[in-house]
């Protein structure tokens, strides 16, 4: 893209020709990228990753349900490793579908 140094000064013709070819690559990058994403989705080993982070998480939400220290520091540590799993594992299980809706 080419610089102006003036803002407010209208643009030539090379430049108004550089400014749509730029909103056109990247619409074609965005197409491009989209189409892998949908093609990675519908792969059946990510399917497979996905149900079993899925089984992970729900493994860490049976563990939440019980106290495992006497002692309300130790369990409070516990708790919070436990969500931050959780966070992650969501994170890794929705990532992928976000990014093929942008």
């Amino acid at each position: 893209m080419l610089k102006r140094r003036n803002p407010y000064e209208p643009m030539s013709v090379k430049e108004s020709l550089a400014k749509e070819q730029d909103r056109k690559d990247i619409a074609q990058r965005i197409d491009t990228v989209t189409k892998q994403a949908a093609e990675c989705l519908d792969d059946p080993k990510f399917k497979k990753y996905k149900d079993e982070f899925e089984a992970m998480r729900k493994d860490v939400f049976k563990k939440l349900e019980e106290p495992m220290y006497p002692d309300p520091i130790q369990d409070a540590h516990y708790m919070r490793s436990c969500i931050n799993t959780i966070s992650i594992l969501d994170k890794i299980i929705t990532k992928p579908e976000k990014d093929t809706r942008r």
